[in-house]
């Protein structure tokens, strides 16, 4: 087994010597199972609970214990899911502190597939993963490694001689979720006495960001994966985040209201609704969207009150206009990409900061859980983010674009993300699948060979918003896996107040879609997807 990279794109493992090659962690499987199996084991502590398993990645040389490969089954029931598929849930335990939850099948119900579900947030927390079970997968969760989803866990000492928990930071950042593979194929195998035909990763945010790494330092765990809204580059869109409430108290001293920001959202699509070809309420691409509240004298204006919701000051428009934009640095040099117009902005503009930001620095930069956002300006955030790029980067970053050993073992990717994100910033997937293409070459006809991304106008995160909702990205990437059917688009519906379906294909990046010009824009058959009108 190759020991995987890391720290950055210069990742390397501090037990490279110690590693313990599992053959479970590394078997490809080239054929799905003749057959769903029926369990050889009996489903309790003597059954599958006495089956053999084992880490691949030790502990580090400072954890107590050290070097420990060790897997303690800790329990072992059964269950039935709410349409009637019956399950052994065998709950596993690898030190120091991570936990992992293993539902299989049990009868002739098993489909000879797993599927691992990916966290969100700083994780915890782990659940029994019926949603796949109910359709026949293996599935698998974890916590990550810790309790609780604050952060803090990520944080050794505080200040004066701060020091980051490295081992659980291991754990959450790759560690916990390469071993969802790694044990559920083991106890796949002692329990059905084969394993599974083909492996998924299904994640979203968090879930996205453990995916793709995965994707990057191990290749072999999984045949498809989907990885929706990506928390990658989490060093940096983490810090993007806590720039609204910057902009703001620079700007007006205080938060601006919830009408103020929705009469602001408002406005940017009405402006830039038509661009498209199609007046919905949704904008297609709202990259080419321009409309700046500040020049916007129907709004704007010196008289505007902060209690006033229907209007802005110059202060309030302009805090508005640099949230869009995102944080910028020294001769206004852009530093990370802001919210796209049209995401109502309450999620990371409301009237605290949004918690993981806060926490990040407090816990993973600084080291000190006094730290105060308020003490950044537009003097010293660059700064800040730097901060917050060198500590964390590292180990969290999740965004090398050297996707080749995934994609040469056959492996494929969907990513979905939706373009009113309010707390993950659209173009940051966008920049990442750019950089994948100019990594590997050949343009995005070569990377949609293994790798298609999916923008979903007026999809907010992971789900919701005003927009069409995806529809079957596991079945597609399923598909793409075993029959060798790539999507050439994603279904996306929304039932509209009358009762009648709307409906809108998704196109592979950096494709959009297009009204043909006749027929309902409701019908996603008279759509076409174009490079036309592209614009980053």
């Amino acid at each position: 087994m190759k020991v995987p990279k890391v720290f950055g794109r210069r990742r390397r493992h501090a037990l490279n010597a110690f590693a313990v090659t599992v053959c479970f962690g590394a078997f490809v499987v080239a054929a799905p199972a003749a057959r769903a199996a029926s369990p050889i084991l009996t489903c309790d502590m003597a059954g599958v609970g006495s089956a053999p398993l084992v880490s691949d990645l030790p502990t580090l040389p400072t954890t107590i214990p050290a070097f420990d490969t060790s897997v303690t089954v800790t329990s072992v029931g059964t269950g039935t899911t709410s349409n009637g598929i019956p399950y052994c849930l065998v709950r596993l335990r690898v030190q120091p502190a991570i936990n992992i939850n293993v539902a299989l099948p049990m009868g002739d119900s098993w489909n000879g597939r797993l599927q691992s579900q990916g966290g969100g947030g700083y994780a915890g927390s782990v659940g029994t993963p019926t949603g796949p079970v109910s359709e026949g997968y293996i599935g698998v969760q974890t916590d990550t490694g810790h309790v609780g989803g604050s952060g803090t866990f990520g944080m050794l000492t505080p200040v004066p001689n701060g020091a980051p928990d490295t081992q659980l930071q291991i754990d959450f950042a790759y560690r916990s979720e390469h071993l969802m593979a790694v044990l559920g194929k083991q106890l796949a195998h002692a329990f059905y006495g084969q394993l599974p035909a083909y492996s998924y990763w299904n994640g979203c945010s968090t879930g996205g960001r453990q995916g793709l790494r995965l994707a990057q330092d191990f290749p072999n765990d999984y045949d498809g994966m989907v990885v929706n809204a990506p928390a990658i580059h989490w060093d940096r869109f983490i810090a993007a985040e806590i720039w609204p409430q910057v902009a703001m108290r620079v700007m007006t001293g205080a938060p601006i209201s919830s009408a103020k920001q929705t009469l602001a959202t408002d406005a940017a699509v009405a402006a830039c609704d038509g661009i498209d070809g199609v007046v919905d309420g949704l904008l297609t691409n709202p990259r080419q969207c321009k409309y700046n509240p500040v020049h916007d004298r129907a709004i704007t204006h010196a008289a505007c009150a902060s209690t006033d919701g229907t209007c802005l000051s110059p202060a309030e428009a302009q805090a508005i206009q640099l949230i869009w934009e995102g944080p910028s640095g020294s001769r206004n040099k852009s530093l990370w990409p802001g919210l796209e117009r049209g995401t109502p902005l309450s999620g990371l503009a409301g009237t605290n900061p949004f918690s993981i930001a806060v926490a990040q620095a407090r816990y993973w930069v600084y080291f000190d859980p006094t730290w105060d956002w308020r003490t950044l300006d537009f003097s010293n955030y660059e700064a800040f983010f730097h901060d917050s790029i060198r500590m964390v980067g590292p180990m969290m970053a999740s965004d090398n674009p050297d996707l080749s050993a995934f994609r040469d073992r056959g492996g494929k990717l969907i990513t979905m993300h939706g373009l009113a994100d309010t707390l993950i910033f659209p173009r940051g997937t966008s920049k990442y699948y750019e950089e994948v293409t100019r990594r590997l070459g050949g343009g995005y006809r070569q990377t949609q060979q293994f790798y298609r991304y999916f923008e979903a106008p007026g999809v907010g995160h992971c789900a919701g918003g005003v927009g069409p909702q995806p529809q079957g990205l596991l079945q597609a990437l399923v598909n793409w896996v075993e029959k060798g059917d790539a999507p050439e688009s994603i279904l996306a519906t929304r039932t509209l107040s009358d009762g009648s379906v709307m409906s809108r294909p998704l196109c592979p990046y950096p494709a959009v879609a297009k009204h043909r010009g006749s027929g309902s824009t409701n019908d996603a058959s008279n759509f076409i997807c174009t490079m036309s009108g592209m614009s980053k």
